[in-house]
């Protein structure tokens, strides 16, 4: 009998169960293991688990040393920075993601906060619950028809996002060192050579990148200080791909109008000091989220994991073994 320990799993494992018994598998069993407050597996947890489905979960390196029988650990994400896949890596154990599954639900969602920052609709709805009916409050802000929205890095989410941006009337340039100027005039985007000409020419900035050593904290206060005082910062990607304490001084000093972020460093608390200021929207890490994307998201992260337990390359994976 395989067993699949599921780490944070935001919902009880029904649909995992469901969908063994629609494929007829009777040799795999789901369990839900116990974590720490840091979301960490407990000692001792994992044990007999051949593999892991991670949705919210810490996978640090020494969870493969005190778990040699494992073969796999699947996260229920496109990003992967919550696993050392360096150490996996080192054990022969596989790590896999979900590409692609949410692509147009995030772009969806981040075109959904530009329209709310150039709007203010959760902030005059804050206003009204709070018994103050004015529709003067809050900072001036033009149409978004005819300005500019620059995008950091291009990979599927940012492109989906284009023609969105595009329908509302908005021009697109794009900050993406991998991508040559034919690449970005195929969705009638215009290249930016810098993160400097970017921040310099952007009304709105949307951030849509991974969470690399060089993207940590891409945005900090130098970059703050070049944006326009008018302009927007939104970040769909990760949280600590902005120095939210930099943000936070930006937003209250005026630096820039207003932000948007589905992200924060510390989720696993939901603490933040973008929390609370009138003029940034802050989200649940909820961009991904359809009935649609969070069943693809389990039932592809649930296969990579039974291809791994059964000896076989899961589909997704993004190590090599």
């Amino acid at each position: 009998m395989h067993r699949i320990a599921y780490l944070h799993s935001s919902q009880p494992l029904d649909y995992e169960r469901q969908l063994l018994h629609e494929w007829g598998v009777s040799d795999v069993e789901v369990y839900e293991a116990e974590q720490g407050e840091d979301m960490v597996p407990l000692s001792g947890s994992l044990d007999g688990a051949d593999g892991v489905v991670c949705e919210w979960g810490q996978v640090p390196a020494h969870v493969f040393s005190e778990n040699p029988q494992l073969r796999v650990v699947s996260v229920m994400a496109i990003g992967y920075d919550n696993v050392d896949v360096a150490a996996a890596t080192l054990d022969g154990v596989y790590v896999t993601n979900v590409p692609g599954y949410c692509t147009y639900d995030v772009a969806l969602h981040t075109l959904g906060l530009i329209c709310d920052l150039y709007k203010k609709i959760s902030f005059h709805d804050r206003q009204v619950r709070a018994g103050v009916w004015d529709d003067m409050a809050g900072y001036p802000v033009d149409r978004p028809k005819g300005q500019t929205a620059g995008l950091v890095f291009f990979g599927g989410i940012a492109k989906a996002l284009v023609p969105m941006l595009q329908a509302i009337g908005m021009d697109v340039i794009v900050y993406a060192p991998t991508k040559t100027v034919a690449d970005l005039e195929d969705f009638g985007c215009e290249k930016a050579d810098t993160l400097d000409d970017l921040l310099l020419r952007s009304d709105v900035v949307s951030l849509h990148c991974p969470l690399i050593p060089e993207t940590r904290h891409i945005v900090d206060a130098a970059v703050l200080a070049e944006m326009k005082p008018s302009a927007f910062l939104v970040n769909t990607s990760r949280g600590d791909c902005v120095d939210e304490q930099a943000l936070a001084r930006a937003l209250e000093a005026g630096t820039i109008r207003a932000a948007a972020v589905d992200v924060i460093a510390d989720e696993a608390h939901g603490t933040s000091p973008l929390i609370g200021l009138d003029n940034c929207i802050v989200t649940p890490h909820s961009a991904y989220l359809s009935t649609d994307s969070y069943h693809e998201l389990r039932r592809r992260a649930f296969e990579n994991a039974l291809a791994a337990v059964r000896g076989e390359i899961p589909q997704d994976a993004v190590n090599h073994l």
